[in-house]
């Protein structure tokens, strides 16, 4: 096992959420400091708009009195979370007759600039796609976008000054407010000034993650006398119930959402532990020279950052990972280019699942300056998460509780060296099949994090690590202990998973979870576990869950050759064989 030396990547190289807020701020001081004002009367507009798409009053001829959720989309929202844009565009909500997007003309004419180098330059890239999504919208008449035309720009109105932009967006809101008092207005932007004075003005603000928890929360709660973000004699009046159509329309649109937040974080999590590996690595394989061998520069994106894993992957990589790993990189790469274009539920479980397993993978070579566990814990979260809204969405969920993941697990107490899993959360009660998978992942959490902190132990070259195990001794005898551990998981997994198996193949991992578990809030039996593991979908998991059990178990073996001879020559080799035996 091999430490590899700490990166030292700076911040806007590993976050892509510090791009984001370089947009958002240096918009906002562009447009302070007047380097964005527009020309005359906003005449200079060089986006081509279909003259047929607004009547001349700037507004699309539709009944006024209908109920409509009215969301003004900022320049820092387009460029940052276009993909976001996307799906809100086809987004159902419960209580209103439609959603629309309204793209203020001053937002227009910003993306017009950039899009020509003449704003922000270095965010030309994320300028051009957003373009080309309004033109699109535009030119086909999509009645979900609407944008703000010149006349009602040009207006002076409610005493705003035309010299600030953040004033042009504002008042775009307060105009389609009074244009369609029977709606709900919300301004969408990342600019933390603009949503005070949206606030102060009566204007409801929110950032992009503020408005995506509402419309989840929203459509994942479809009784619509009780939501939070926008009140209620904004809502449709009836009270009946919602038709099972127009449920599933909603229940739809909130996924949506939900998956696109999670891809989002995932690229953000899993960018900064990747682009630390790889700076890691490509330091140590070329020195000095590593920038100029790149195969593409930072700042990266998680796309740029698997094109360099691919790329570099038998110069760099393949001499210290396991080949079929390359494998999960280009899954990686080919769900997240799918997931670009249009979010699914399997796509996303995919991404999930992959990048848990890379990581795992990562972590037996280093901790990369305590990047990966971090990174780690982030993707869990997001499994978790990912897990409990597809619960939620299964039919009856109403009679079922969500699964908590338990937390604060160990699995070790060093005082008497037993292999121990125990949770600090009482469990809640859904499914018996859900309470038992929970006790499956957590015993996979455990053994994960414990390997971790052993193969951190064993291969550090100094007395500075992240890993609770004392001594190397203790590393060495109780990696003996997880090999056995996963050894007998491995075959009683393996035995469930034969053709043909019955009850009695499902003993050996009930024994071996009966011996081990200590978790007083769940008790079942065997054929509790047998009928679990007999569901197409808990049989599946458990698969993907065997085949990373089988990476893991020749990790160690790898591992402990590495260390056998220091091991024998300090003379601890025979009481651990024996105990072994």
């Amino acid at each position: 096992i091999f430490e590899a030396p700490c990166s030292s990547v700076s911040s806007e190289s590993i976050q892509d959420t510090d791009q984001e807020m370089q947009i958002v701020e240096e918009l906002h001081a562009a447009r302070v400091g007047k380097s964005v004002d527009l020309p005359g009367e906003l005449m200079n507009m060089e986006i081509d708009l279909e003259d047929d798409v607004h009547s001349s009053s700037g507004i699309p001829s539709n009944n006024t009195s209908d109920r409509k959720l009215l969301i003004v989309i900022d320049t820092n929202i387009l460029m940052n979370h276009l993909k976001f844009v996307r799906i809100l565009k086809t987004t159902e909500v419960p209580g209103f007759d439609k959603l629309v997007l309204i793209i203020p003309w001053v937002v227009m004419q910003e993306l017009d600039r950039m899009k020509e180098g003449k704003l922000l330059k270095h965010a030309q890239h994320k300028a051009i796609p957003a373009v080309h999504f309004i033109n699109e919208s535009l030119r086909n008449q999509d009645r979900k976008l609407w944008g703000q035309s010149i006349q009602l720009a040009s207006q002076k109105h409610y005493g705003l000054s035309d010299e600030n932009n953040d004033d042009r967006v504002l008042k775009c809101c307060l105009q389609h407010q009074e244009l369609f008092p029977c709606s709900f207005v919300i301004l969408c932007t990342d600019d933390r000034n603009l949503r005070n004075k949206g606030l102060i003005s009566g204007v409801k603000s929110l950032s992009k993650e503020e408005l995506s928890a509402e419309l989840l929360h929203l459509s994942l709660n479809t009784d619509v006398c009780h939501q939070p973000c926008i009140p209620k004699q904004q809502l449709k009046a009836e009270t009946t119930p919602l038709k099972e159509t127009y449920k599933e329309e909603s229940i739809n649109s909130g996924l949506a959402i939900l998956l696109e937040s999670i891809v989002s974080d995932l690229e953000k999590s899993l960018g900064t532990g990747l682009s630390s590996i790889l700076e890691t690595e490509m330091k140590i394989a070329f020195g000095n020279l590593w920038m100029e061998i790149l195969y593409l520069k930072p700042p990266w994106t998680l796309l740029h950052l698997l094109q360099c894993f691919k790329k570099h992957w038998l110069a760099v990589f393949g001499l210290v990972m396991e080949k079929n790993l390359l494998l999960t990189i280009e899954s990686l790469y080919k769900n997240l280019c799918k997931a670009n274009k249009a979010v699914d539920f399997t796509t996303v479980k995919f991404l999930l699942q992959d990048s848990r397993s890379l990581l795992h993978a990562f972590s037996t070579r280093s901790n990369y300056d305590g990047i990966l566990p971090q990174t780690f814990a982030q993707v869990n979260k997001l499994l978790q998460t990912f897990a409990e809204v597809k619960t939620k969405l299964e039919p009856n969920s109403s009679e079922n509780t969500v699964t908590k993941k338990q937390e604060g697990t160990s699995l070790m107490k060093s005082h008497n060296q037993e292999i121990t899993v125990f949770s600090s959360s009482h469990l809640p009660h859904p499914s018996r099949h859900q309470e038992i998978w929970s006790i499956l992942e957590n015993v996979w959490i455990t053994i994960y994090q414990n390997s971790t902190n052993v193969f951190q132990r064993l291969g550090s070259n100094s007395a500075l690590t992240t890993s609770n195990i004392a001594s190397f001794e203790e590393a060495f005898i109780y990696l003996q202990k997880l090999m056995a551990a996963v050894r007998d998981i491995l075959e009683g997994i393996q035995r469930i998973l034969a053709p043909n198996s019955n009850y009695q193949d499902v003993e050996t991992l009930y024994n071996f979870l009966i011996k081990y578990e200590v978790n007083k809030n769940v008790k079942f039996t065997a054929q509790e576990l047998y009928d679990c593991v007999s569901q197409t979908e808990y049989r599946e998991k458990l698969t993907i869950g065997c085949h990373q059990l089988v990476e893991m178990e020749y990790t160690m073996q790898q591992c402990n050759a590495s260390v056998y001879m220091e091991a024998k020559n300090r003379g601890w080799c025979e009481d651990v064989l024996n105990y072994r035996i």
